[in-house]
């Protein structure tokens, strides 16, 4: 006899948790990282849950992502625009 289904695909959840957890702690920090690994780690008893933290891991690493391009793309143009007021 098998348990009821509960309309999650539990692997599916655990794959994509897993993916946002080496991505959260590679790219978006210790937080989108612990998210992530929160998320894994309830896939199995609460699934709803885990997708919420998975979901936070996401959008955390998304915006630190967003953050270090920016800090970039200012840094260049406060390079470039420094090196033209010093050249005159």
């Amino acid at each position: 006899m098998t348990a009821p289904s509960s309309g999650y695909d539990i692997e599916s959840i655990k794959k994509k948790a897993l993916i946002w957890t080496i991505v959260g702690f590679l790219c978006g920090g210790i937080i989108a990282g612990v998210l992530g690994l929160l998320g894994y780690l309830k896939a199995d008893q609460e699934p709803e849950t885990a997708q919420k933290f998975t979901k936070w891991a996401m959008i955390v690493t998304i915006i630190v992502i967003v953050l270090y391009v920016l800090i970039f793309i200012g840094s260049l143009a406060l390079g470039a625009f420094s090196a033209s007021v010093s050249t005159n």
